[in-house]
C-alpha cells in the first residue's frame, strides 16, 4: 500500500471549529463544572446555532459552507429519537421491572450462602450473578441491584465491603460486554455503524458474545489472581447504614419447621437470612452467647435483627414464623400491610409494655418489632415502650385507613413487598424475549425492547406511575446531546482527517498493534469524558482509520467499544465505578491502583482475540 502523506489532509475552517467545539466539550466533561448532560445539550445547542448565526454567502464564496458540515435542526434534536437514545431508555425501563419483580434478589440469596466467609467464593458468586446478568440488562441497573445485597454479605460474613464491592462495578462492567444490549456505549455503536454507508447494519445480539466471555473470564482469572493482592486493605470510611431501619423481631419455630434438631450456627441462618441472631428462647431460658450453637426444638423463639427486606423474606419463609404476640403468639400474615408508626400518646404508651397496650383492640395493628438497639426485657412483648420510639406493625388495608387518623400514633411509612415468584417469571420471560427476538425475528432490537416495555405494564409487572422512575434522565439526554457532535464528525470531514492523521504514522504498522494503539486512545478518551461520548468521536474516527488503512470497520469498531466499556482508572469514567464510589469506601486512587493492570491486561487480551477472531484486512 502506497504510503500516505498528511498534506492529503488539509484542516479547513469547518473541521477546526468542530475540533473547538470538542476540545470545549472534553474540557467540560472532564471537569465537570457542570453535570454531563447539560454539557451535553449545551453541545448539542452549539452545533445547531453556529451553521443558523453564520453562515453566509460570503464565507461559501471563500470555500466555508457551514450549514454543509454541522447537523440541521432535525439533525441536531435527531439524538432523542435515535434508536439508540430509545433502546436504551426502553432498557432502563425493563432493567426497573427486573429489580421491581425482586428476580435479582432472589437469585443472589441462592447464591450468596455458597460465598460462605471465602474471599475466592464470593469473587466467583459475583462474577456469576453480576456479570452474566449485566448482559441482558442495563449493567447500572444491576450495579444498582447489587449495592445493598452485596453490603448485607459483607456485614454478614465479616468481608471488608471495600474488597467486595469494587468486583461487582468492574465485572458489570466486564458483563456487559456480552451482548449489544449490555451497555449505552454497545447500543449506541450498533447504531452508528448502522447509519454508516460502509457498514449498513446494526450489530446482531450475540454477534461478539464470545469476545466479551473472553474478557469476562480475563476478569475473573485476575481478581482471583493479581487483582486480590491489590484490592484495598481496609475500608476507606465505616460502613455505614444510618439510611436503613433495622427492628428487633422475634421468629417462632413451627413443628413442621427444617431447622429442628439444628444449630443456627449449622444451618448458616444468619447467613442465609442476613439477620442477627440476638438470642433464643426455650420456655423459661434465655441463650445468648449460645443461642446460634443450641440444637432448636419447636416452639423455640429467636430473637433477631434485621431490616425490612430481610422481615419480608422471613415472613414468606417455611421454617420460621414472624410472630406477634398478645399473650397468645400469632402469625405474621403474609398479605398484611407492613407500617412504622411513631408512637406518641404518652398516657398510653409511656412505660406500658405491647401486652399491655393491646395493639389489636386499640387500633387493629399487630406489633412486630421495635426500632431499638437492644431490648431491656426478655420478651420483646414485655418491652417497656417509650413515647418517640418507632414500632413495625402489620395492619390491613382497611385498618390503615383508621391508623392513618388515631391521635395515638404518626404513620411514618406503609411498606409493600413487590417481590412474589409470579412477577419474577414474568419479567424474566420478558426480557427473555426481548433477547431472542431481536435474534430469532427479524425485529430489530429497539422494537423488541419497546415490546417488552408494553407488556410489563400490559401484565402488571410495572405500575404506570413507575414506569419512569427507574430511568436514568441524565444518561438519556447525554446521548442525546453527543450523537449530532458524530454528525458534525462526519459531515465535516474532521473523522476522515483525524483518521488520516493517525494514518500517516500507522501505516507501516502491524494490524495487532494498530488495535492496541486505538484501544489505548480510547480508554484514555473515555477516563477524561465519558464512555458515549468517547464512543461517539472515536467511532466515527476508527471506521475513517479502517478505511485510509484498507481494513475491515467491525474489528475497529469493537476495540472501541471494548475499550470504552471496560475503563477502571477512575470512579468518574464509568457510571457504575461512580456508584461504588459513591458508598465512601474507596479512595480515588483505589482505583487505579486495581485498574491499571486490569485495562493493560485487557488491551493485550482483546485486541489479539479480536485480530484471530475476525479478518482485520478489508
Amino acid at each position: 500500500m502506497a504510503r500516505i502523506q498528511s498534506k492529503e489532509f488539509p484542516v479547513s475552517v469547518e473541521i477546526a471549529l468542530v475540533f473547538i467545539v470538542i476540545g470545549i466539550a472534553l474540557y467540560l466533561f472532564a471537569t465537570e463544572k457542570f453535570p454531563l448532560d447539560i454539557t451535553a445539550i449545551l453541545i448539542l445547542i452549539t452545533l445547531i446555532a453556529i451553521p443558523l448565526l453564520f453562515h453566509s454567502q460570503w464565507l461559501v464564496d471563500r470555500g466555508v459552507n457551514l450549514k454543509a458540515a454541522f447537523p440541521t435542526v432535525g439533525e441536531g434534536l435527531s439524538g432523542l429519537s435515535s434508536t439508540a437514545t430509545v433502546t436504551v431508555l426502553a432498557m432502563f425501563i425493563l432493567s426497573s421491572g427486573i429489580q421491581r419483580s425482586g428476580l435479582i434478589h432472589a437469585l443472589g440469596k441462592l447464591l450468596f450462602p455458597l460465598m460462605g466467609h471465602s474471599e475466592l467464593r464470593q469473587i466467583l458468586v459475583i462474577a456469576t450473578l453480576i456479570g452474566l446478568v449485566s448482559g441482558f440488562i442495563n449493567n447500572t441497573a444491576a450495579v444498582a441491584i447489587a449495592i445493598p445485597m452485596v453490603l448485607d454479605m459483607a456485614r454478614r460474613s465479616g468481608s471488608l465491603a471495600s474488597r467486595i464491592l469494587l468486583p461487582v462495578s468492574f465485572f458489570a462492567m466486564l458483563g456487559g460486554t456480552l451482548t449489544v444490549i449490555g451497555t449505552s456505549t454497545n447500543i449506541l455503536a450498533s447504531a452508528i455503524l448502522a447509519d454508516s454507508p460502509g457498514f449498513g447494519r446494526e450489530i446482531r445480539m450475540f454477534e461478539f458474545s464470545h469476545l466479551g466471555l473472553i474478557v469476562l473470564l480475563t476478569g475473573l482469572v485476575y481478581f482471583l489472581t493479581l487483582g486480590r493482592l491489590l484490592m484495598p486493605k481496609k475500608n476507606a470510611a465505616r460502613l455505614e447504614s444510618e439510611d436503613e431501619e433495622f427492628f428487633i423481631v422475634e421468629l417462632g419455630i413451627p413443628e413442621d419447621s427444617d431447622l429442628i434438631g439444628q444449630t443456627l450456627e449449622a444451618a448458616e441462618f444468619e447467613m442465609k437470612t442476613a439477620s442477627k441472631v440476638l438470642k433464643l428462647v426455650r420456655g423459661t431460658q434465655s441463650h445468648i452467647k449460645r443461642a446460634a450453637t443450641t440444637a432448636l426444638l419447636a416452639d423455640d423463639v429467636i430473637q433477631i435483627r434485621g431490616n425490612l427486606r430481610q422481615i419480608m423474606d422471613l415472613i414468606k419463609s417455611e421454617n420460621v414464623e414472624v410472630l406477634s404476640e398478645f399473650g397468645d403468639i400469632r402469625r405474621v400474615r403474609k398479605d398484611g400491610n407492613l407500617v412504622r408508626v411513631l408512637l406518641r400518646n404518652e398516657r398510653v404508651f409511656q412505660g406500658h409494655s405491647a401486652r399491655q397496650v393491646d395493639f389489636w383492640k386499640r387500633y387493629q395493628a399487630r406489633p412486630i418489632g421495635l426500632e431499638v438497639d437492644k431490648l431491656s426485657s426478655r420478651r420483646l412483648a414485655d418491652e417497656a415502650l417509650r413515647v418517640g420510639e418507632i414500632v413495625l406493625v402489620e395492619v390491613s388495608t382497611t385498618a390503615l385507613v383508621g391508623l392513618r387518623k388515631h391521635p395515638d400514633v404518626v404513620v411514618l411509612e406503609v411498606f409493600e413487598d413487590e417481590f412474589d415468584k409470579r412477577r419474577m417469571w414474568i419479567t424474566g420471560g420478558i426480557v427473555a424475549g426481548v433477547v431472542f427476538g431481536a435474534v430469532l425475528t427479524p425485529l430489530p432490537i429497539v422494537v423488541t425492547a419497546l415490546l417488552g416495555v408494553v407488556a410489563m405494564v400490559a401484565t402488571g409487572s410495572l405500575a404506570e406511575e413507575d414506569l419512569y422512575s427507574g430511568v436514568s434522565w441524565n444518561v438519556i439526554f447525554l446521548l442525546a446531546g453527543v450523537i449530532p457532535l458524530g454528525i458534525a464528525m462526519t459531515k465535516s470531514g474532521a473523522a476522515a482527517w483525524l483518521g488520516g492523521l493517525l494514518a500517516v504514522h500507522a501505516v507501516d504498522w502491524h494490524p495487532l498493534l494498530i488495535l492496541m494503539a486505538l484501544y489505548a486512545v480510547t480508554t484514555f478518551m473515555t477516563e477524561l469524558v465519558s464512555n458515549n461520548a468517547s464512543v461517539v468521536i472515536l467511532v466515527p474516527v476508527a471506521m475513517s482509520l479502517a478505511e485510509l488503512l484498507n481494513m475491515a470497520i467491525f474489528p475497529m469498531v469493537l476495540i472501541v467499544m471494548f475499550a470504552a466499556s471496560t475503563s477502571f482508572l477512575t470512579p468518574v469514567g464509568y457510571q457504575t465505578n461512580t456508584m461504588i464510589y459513591g458508598t465512601g469506601l474507596y479512595r480515588f486512587t483505589d482505583f487505579a491502583k486495581v485498574g491499571a493492570p486490569l485495562n493493560l491486561l485487557l488491551l493485550v487480551v482483546t485486541s489479539t482475540a479480536v485480530y484471530l477472531l475476525w479478518p482485520v484486512r478489508a
